[in-house]
């Protein structure tokens, strides 16, 4: 039996919506780390939270739950890519706009440049709009990776030398790590 990811502040530290999503998984590195969109209902409730699915939506299904994970796998490539300084992939890069062209029906793009999902794919198409959008104008803070889990952020710190994700879980872990090591 599993139960369903319970969405709270620390899932969402990268400071861009399309960089979040690519944190739904507790750690990218050393090795992966336990899902979390296992099943329908967390991708239902992150979109939820977001505010990225009307209430009228009448849930989300496997297929587009498998469409999530792999939005993510997409994410993962095409902004490592970018944090190593490398060429976009040309197949993740295709596969993000090939998200993001949806029918018209799971999405509206209205004057002021703002978005509303009506459909879970719709959403879907949003986040990956949203990560185009951060690839060719990023911002000059620049998009890095947590040391610790790999979880992508905007580094917003005033030196631009943050490390962390967060300094609440593995900055902590981190400077723990470091104060056994020396004190040991």
């Amino acid at each position: 039996m599993t139960t369903t990811t319970e969405w709270v502040e620390d899932h969402f530290v990268a400071g861009h919506l399309a960089l979040d999503f690519a944190n739904t998984v507790y750690r990218r590195w050393p090795e992966p780390g336990p899902e979390l969109l296992v099943e329908t209902a967390d991708l239902a409730g992150w979109l939820a939270l977001i505010g990225l699915v009307p209430d009228s939506e009448p849930g989300v299904d496997e297929a587009a739950l498998e469409d999530a994970r792999a939005l993510r796998a997409l994410l993962w490539r095409v902004f490592d890519a970018h944090i190593d300084d490398r060429s976009i992939p040309a197949s993740a890069l295709a596969g993000l706009l090939g998200t993001a062209r949806r029918p018209t029906d799971d999405l509206t793009l209205h004057a002021d440049g703002s978005t509303t999902a009506q459909t879970v794919q719709g959403s879907l198409a949003i986040v990956a709009l949203r990560a185009i959008a951060l690839l060719l104008d990023p911002p000059p803070q620049g998009v890095r990776a947590c040391d610790r889990c790999g979880w992508f952020f905007i580094d917003s710190s005033r030196g631009r030398r943050r490390r962390w994700c967060s300094m609440k879980t593995c900055g902590n872990q981190a400077k723990a790590a470091r104060f056994r090591s020396t004190h040991a």
